[in-house]
């Protein structure tokens, strides 16, 4: 099957959006040309061209979608602005895009619907609103497939609009939640880490087949998890001072991912070998997770003299807190 060589588009956390780039490479290599990236709002875009199945993009973990790209129209802050959003979006670069998402999704059923999402700050130097911008694309789209209707939530289709400085990406989404909220989680611990956030982590510690991989404040399990998924391992340890912890860690593994060992254990304490894991990645507990801030300094000490005593000499170690005025002496 041939497909067409569209321009697409990732979102990230902002921060994550270079380990998306590297993840992009790692995966898919010569399938990927003319990389480039943006920041808007609280994610990072990687935008690219691609020469494969764009389905094979579902394997990426550290994304929170895909887009198909559509247009960028310049920003001048004039309501001139407004109809170039409306002129923007012609058949010949929707309709490649359709087809496209009904490759991830299927023709729809019934009459198409879409609704249109739009991510803008509004700037001193734009005379028109956001709420604005969002009309004036849903104009442009019903003036070309007038048997559309527009929806507020739940549509077949979603557009999107994302303001970066002085222009506007414009694309389709192709994917849906399940890129960014995994199925694998039955179980849910408040403050639990975010799945493409986890897979960030568990990229930085350059996962190898023979890694004994270590989260010794495990949560629910996530980064054990996305381990799990992002390749072969030889074992996963997790382990939590919390009972709950350990039963959601359970839960959420069922019956996949061996070999695994997960115990209820004390963090500052590891009942393991000296010199015995390769990789430790791990999100300990910040600011409201525990009951006074004084407790947090004597935590961050015990926990990285623990790992840097269960860590092989050439092994990685990836945490992730908010507190790194109190990590780094630690």
């Amino acid at each position: 099957m041939s497909f067409p060589l569209p321009t697409l588009y990732t979102t990230s956390f902002k921060g994550i959006g270079q380990i998306t780039v590297r993840e992009l490479r790692s995966l898919f290599g010569d399938a990927l040309h003319k990389i480039r990236t943006h920041k808007v709002r609280d994610y990072d875009i990687v935008q690219f061209d691609w020469t494969e199945d764009p389905q094979n993009l579902k394997l990426l973990g550290t994304t929170e979608d895909v887009f198909y790209y559509l247009s960028t129209v310049p920003l001048t802050g004039d309501k001139t602005d407004l109809q170039n959003f409306q002129d923007a979006l012609t058949p010949n670069l929707i309709d490649p895009a359709l087809l496209v998402h009904r490759q991830f999704h299927g023709l729809p059923h019934g009459r198409t619907s879409f609704r249109v999402i739009v991510q803008a700050d509004h700037q001193p130097w734009q005379n028109y609103r956001r709420t604005k911008m969002q009309e004036a694309v849903e104009l442009g789209i019903c003036s070309r497939y007038n048997k559309w209707r527009v929806l507020p939530d739940n549509a077949n289709l979603e557009f999107w609009v994302q303001q970066i400085d002085n222009q506007a990406l414009i694309g389709l989404r192709l994917t849906d939640r399940t890129m960014r909220h995994r199925t694998y989680k039955t179980a849910n611990l408040p403050a639990s880490l975010r799945p493409t956030i986890a897979r960030a982590m568990v990229h930085l510690s350059q996962p190898a087949p023979d890694d004994i991989f270590l989260d010794p404040m495990c949560g629910a399990g996530t980064l054990l998890i996305e381990r799990a998924l992002a390749g072969r391992y030889a074992l996963l340890q997790g382990g939590d001072i919390d009972k709950t912890a350990i039963q959601t860690t359970l839960d959420n593994f069922g019956k996949h991912h061996k070999p695994y060992e997960i115990q209820q254990w004390d963090a500052r304490s590891l009942p393991l070998p000296k010199q015995s894991v390769h990789k430790v990645v791990t999100n300990p507990p910040w600011g409201r997770q525990l009951s006074a801030p004084s407790e947090l300094r004597p935590l961050y000490t015990s926990l990285c003299k623990e790992i840097d005593r269960v860590l092989k000499p050439s092994g990685i170690a990836v945490l992730l807190t908010s507190e790194w005025k109190t990590l780094k002496p630690a």
